[in-house]
Formats: C-alpha cells, sequence, structure tokens
C-alpha cells in the first residue's frame, strides 16, 4: 500500500536524481529572458599569453625566449607586430571576417601566481577573495532563476556558485532525464496519478509539469543534428553539448566549459603546441555548427586563464606562473581586432608583464554589453574595459 508519506519521499527523490536538467529546463523555459547565451570558456593551468597573441616584431620576446619562442616565420600575423601561434589556425577564418577579438594584457591587483587563489579570483570576480559566491552565481541570484546558467562539464566551479545555491553541471546532454530507482516505476506512476490534497497535490503537480518540460526538451535535444564536424576529444564534446543545449531551446544566458593542463613548466612547446591546436580546432568547429543551426548570431565566446606565464623560459623549456595575459573572444557580436595595449617586455614586475586591463572590465563588457545585465550590480563595481563587442 503507498501512502502519503511514501509519495512525498519518492517525489522528492525522482527530482533530487535528475541530472538537474529537467528542473532547470523547466525553470528557464519560464524565466529566462533574453535571446543571448555567453559561453566562457576556462583555459585551467594558466595559459602562456605571450606565446599564443605573439610579439613577434619584439626582440626582447626572443631574447627572453631562446627556445620557446614562437619562430617569426611560424606566427600567424595578425598586425604589424602580433600574430597568433600557428595551432590556433583554424581560428583564422574568424579573424579575417572580424568575429575573433583579442583583449591584450589583462590581470588585476595584487596578483597571486597561486592557481587555486588566481582562478578563485577570476570565479569570484573578487581579488580580496572575500566573496564566497562566483560571479555568474551572482547572475543567477538577480535575475531569480537557479537554472539561467550551467556547466557543461563534471564539477561545477566556483563561478557558478551563488550564495544559497550552486548552479547545475551537465555531465552529458545525451544522459539526462528523470532518473527512479530500479523497479519503482510503475509504482512511481500510480502514485502520481492518485489524487492528493495539500503539499502532496503541490508537489504532484509540480513534479508532472517536470515530467512534461523534461519530454518536451529531451525531443528537442533529439533533433539536434551536427551541423559541423568536430574533432575528437572530451572539450570538443562539450561545445557539442554546449550546442546541442542552445540548439534545444533552453534559454540558458551563460554556459561555461573547461580545458585543462596549461600548466606547461616543462616542454613548454609541445604542451601548448597541442592544447591550442585542439582549442582552436573545438571553437571553430563550434562555431560552424551554430552557424550551421541559424543560432550564430545569439552567441559569444569569451576565454580566459587564471594568470599568464613568466616573460622569461626556465631551465626546463618552459615558463613558470606569471602576472597579466590575454583574453579572446569570438562571434558575430565581437568588434575583431586587437584590444588594449600590449605588454612592455623591457619594464617588467618581478619578471611578469605589469597587467594593464583589469578582467573585470572585461566581465562588464559581457554582461552589460552582451546580455543586458547590470553589470556593476553583479561585479560590485563600475569597471571598465575595452569595446570588444560590436
Amino acid at each position: 500500500m503507498t501512502t502519503r508519506r511514501d509519495f512525498l519521499k519518492l517525489s522528492a527523490l525522482a527530482v533530487a536524481a535528475t541530472t538537474g536538467m529537467p528542473g532547470f529546463l523547466a525553470r528557464a523555459a519560464t524565466q529566462a529572458t533574453g535571446d543571448r547565451t555567453l559561453v566562457v570558456i576556462q583555459l585551467t593551468g594558466g595559459n602562456d599569453g605571450l606565446n599564443t597573441l605573439v610579439p613577434y616584431s619584439n626582440g626582447a620576446y626572443y631574447a627572453a625566449r631562446p627556445t620557446i619562442a614562437v619562430p617569426k616565420k611560424d606566427v600567424l600575423t595578425l598586425t604589424p607586430d602580433l600574430g597568433m601561434h600557428p595551432s590556433l589556425r583554424p581560428l583564422a577564418g574568424l579573424w579575417d571576417k572580424g568575429q575573433l577579438a583579442w583583449i591584450e594584457n589583462v590581470g588585476y591587483p595584487d596578483p597571486n601566481r597561486s592557481h587555486f587563489a588566481s582562478m578563485a579570483i577570476w570565479h569570484t570576480a573578487d581579488p580580496a577573495q572575500a566573496q564566497a559566491d562566483g560571479w555568474i552565481g551572482r547572475v543567477a541570484e538577480k535575475l531569480g532563476d537557479p537554472f539561467c546558467a550551467s556547466n557543461v562539464g563534471g564539477t561545477t566551479p566556483l563561478a557558478l556558485r551563488a550564495d544559497t545555491f550552486s548552479l547545475p553541471s551537465i555531465e552529458s546532454v545525451a544522459n539526462f532525464g528523470v532518473k527512479l530507482p530500479a523497479g519503482l516505476e510503475d509504482a512511481f506512476g500510480a502514485m502520481l496519478a492518485a489524487p492528493r490534497g495539500g503539499e502532496a497535490d503541490y508537489l504532484g503537480r509540480a513534479t508532472r509539469q517536470m515530467l512534461k518540460n523534461t519530454a518536451r526538451v529531451q525531443k528537442n535535444a533529439k533533433k539536434y543534428r551536427e551541423g559541423a564536424t568536430y574533432p575528437e576529444g572530451r572539450f570538443a564534446a562539450q561545445l557539442r553539448d554546449a550546442a546541442r543545449l542552445i540548439a534545444a531551446g533552453v534559454g540558458q544566458r551563460i554556459l561555461y566549459v573547461s580545458h585543462g593542463n596549461y600548466d606547461t613548466h616543462a616542454g613548454q612547446r609541445g604542451e601548448q603546441d597541442g592544447l591550442l591546436g585542439d582549442l582552436a580546432a573545438g571553437l571553430a568547429a563550434f562555431h560552424a555548427d551554430l552557424e550551421a543551426q541559424g543560432l550564430a548570431q545569439k552567441v559569444v565566446v569569451m576565454g580566459f586563464s587564471e594568470f599568464g606565464r613568466r616573460v622569461a623560459e626556465n631551465a626546463s623549456a618552459g615558463t613558470d606562473h606569471g602576472q597579466g595575459s590575454v583574453m579572446f573572444a569570438l562571434g558575430h557580436g565581437v568588434k575583431g581586432g586587437v584590444h588594449g595595449d600590449s605588454p612592455d617586455l623591457e619594464n617588467l614586475s618581478l619578471g611578469d608583464i605589469r597587467y594593464k586591463q583589469d578582467f573585470r572590465g572585461v566581465y562588464a563588457g559581457a554582461l552589460g554589453g552582451w546580455l543586458g545585465l547590470d553589470a556593476r550590480s553583479v561585479l560590485g563595481g563600475e569597471f571598465k574595459g575595452p569595446q570588444w563587442l560590436a
């Protein structure tokens, strides 16, 4: 015999046993406003900005890096002084179309070379490390929608932590859904169909609505067909899931994807060359897919790393933790080009470049200029940045 207590327990279990998607889908379908999406790419480990956007006309760059500098002949020339690492060639077409922006010399006050501390600063948008929540989590708080943003991956980063909840992580779009313990499906269906009163009635109606919305969006997600060929690998698969979520029309404002292993203390050229190639191939496929879906106008990608590397190479043909670095953005909504001043490689701070652009100014552009949100209330102050959005 099924009791009211059993019903409440099973309904709660059904909700809790999901990957987070059904609840998020239901909420997103009714609460999300705006039709633009920001995709944040985290390059974990401290990407070397100088070997990403290469100052190929600067002799100090080659003097500081006798074995790991990108040879001038290999650089993908962008300006008379700067060029991209050759592994970024898949993004060259976006540059030519004015849909790729580089933002130079980005950092924050009192730089911290700790991976953990520096990443926390970027996640919370708080160099004082006084904030316990993340900047995307605060967006969710402001919108009153805990499902307006998601991490595409396994572990929710601090950036998506709100004061009272954490935003969902989606390990795989293909596998999300309501998951009941084996053998309880029929009993749950019978309980859901039985007339109820009070809080049991409320929970029953909410659960039925959740199942209805889940089925609708699962159906839409199944309609998705890749509009481009993605390369092999986890990063590309996560970008494909991001494209599927956007194509399913779930209305999320921010999607978060991480790409790791940029901590290149030794053998940097081999390591970073491969990472940047993986990054560029995945992003190029993602953008091509969105173009094919007719959604590229609605999506901007913004990438960052927690810090750059030292200017001089070390004895292991690598680089150690530094300060400022470069950010990138791509999409129809960006103002293509190089924004900001290049680092002065002959006026360093403890061997690191001196940053000139506070990263919160770049965030402010994404929040206000792209998503139409109040950046000041999210970031806790007024921050200015380059006009990297079209």
